[in-house]
């Protein structure tokens, strides 16, 4: 009985491909998406900005920025995680990091009607964090810290050194609020009881991404992504390129197959998909 445990055990722990990590041609794929995201995007983007904001105070639509994330989000689950999932092709399963089956397709009846019920919890807390939760922070943002709302206008459109220089400061704030939010979430009792809300998902997909209780999710998502704009005030052009890229690699973090064509993991020193996969199903 004890050895039928520890065999159970070690098929639920995740088996991180190797291939993520490994220079391969993967690995230019994702440079050039990475290249399309610094020196494709600031153009095109340029011609629509007016279009998009120009109607709006620079609150709302510093507020209405914010908000492109909740379709992003939509356009993602049904174009990248969606196939993946319902087709199953040889090609993808090769890359997927738990070797246990996906829930909806669990044999066992209680391990999918958990999942179906888990689903409509997590698509309810997703759209509450990402229509209600980013919009109110944001608001509150430009009420609190007027001087420091984002232009919207293409007569100070940043140049590319402008903008990288502001992109690799606002990552690096990012990444230093959330490292330390996020642990603390962990360290603490009176908060982890917040953040085992989004450890409800032993296996990670795309809907356990924002996942959180709302506490959560604005002392560990909202504050560490507001802080960089607070103290760096880049225009907003180059926030949407921060919050693009920030929001992508979450995505991905809960997408449970370690591609290795991904724009967020190519690079040295990025934290590969099974990291945060192990995470979820053994770091609790």
């Amino acid at each position: 009985m004890m050895m039928m445990k520890m065999k159970m055990k070690k098929t639920s722990t995740p088996t991180p491909p190797i291939l993520q990590r490994a220079p391969s041609i993967y690995t230019l794929l994702g440079a050039l998406q990475s290249a399309i995201w610094l020196f494709a995007l600031p153009p095109l983007c340029k011609s629509f900005w007016p279009l998009l904001f120009g109607n709006f105070s620079p609150q709302t639509a510093e507020v209405l920025l914010w908000t492109i994330l909740a379709p992003y989000f939509v356009v993602y689950v049904l174009l990248v995680a969606l196939p993946v999932y319902l087709l199953q092709w040889g090609f993808f399963e090769q890359f997927k990091i738990s070797k246990d089956p996906w829930p909806w397709k669990d044999e066992r009846d209680d391990i999918r009607k958990g999942f179906w019920k888990m689903m409509k919890k997590s698509l309810c807390i997703d759209a509450m964090n990402l229509l209600v939760g980013v919009p109110g922070v944001v608001y509150a943002k430009t009420v609190l810290f007027p001087a420091r709302t984002l232009s919207f206008s293409i007569d100070d459109w940043p140049t590319l050194w402008q903008s990288s220089c502001d992109v690799l400061i606002m990552v690096v704030l990012h990444e230093f609020g959330f490292y330390w939010t996020h642990r603390l979430f962990h360290a603490y009792p009176a908060l982890y009881k917040y953040h085992k809300v989004h450890h409800e998902y032993k296996q990670n997909n795309v809907l356990s991404a924002q996942h959180f209780h709302i506490v959560d999710f604005l002392g560990s998502i909202a504050l560490p992504a507001i802080l960089p704009t607070i103290i760096v005030c880049p225009h907003s052009f180059t926030q949407f390129q921060v919050g693009l890229w920030i929001f992508t690699a979450n995505l991905d973090d809960h997408l449970g197959y370690a591609f290795p064509w991904t724009v967020v993991r190519w690079f040295p020193f990025s934290a590969s998909t099974d990291a945060h996969e192990f995470h979820h199903s053994v770091n609790m």
